[in-house]
């Protein structure tokens, strides 16, 4: 294989890794907040419609000044989902109403 053709792998390799992780990086916020969203759906109590969660899972991500502070709110819920096998109504108002716990 002359070097010539080395070259050109290794360049079509680092794009094909770039576009990749470029990929990645746009895609993965998303996919965090359908899994949460998910999550929370399958865990909170069957008397709130899913869609009023997902209304109020939007809402307190939309009062957070930036993309790091929605996901820093979309872990602390995830941790807190991972903690129970479901909800009562009073935690899951608690849990999105302020993010926390």
């Amino acid at each position: 294989m002359k070097i010539r053709n080395r070259v050109a792998i290794v360049v079509l390799i680092a794009a094909i890794s770039s576009f990749l992780y470029g990929a990645a990086r746009h895609y993965s916020p998303s996919l965090v907040l359908y899994v949460v969203g998910q999550a929370l759906m399958q865990k909170a109590p069957p008397e709130i419609p899913p869609a009023v969660l997902h209304g109020r899972l939007h809402a307190l991500l939309a009062a957070a000044p930036d993309d790091n502070e929605r996901m820093k709110k979309l872990l602390r819920i995830s941790e807190r989902l991972e903690k129970v096998q479901k909800l009562t109504p009073e935690e899951t108002n608690d849990l999105l109403a302020t993010g926390k716990n």
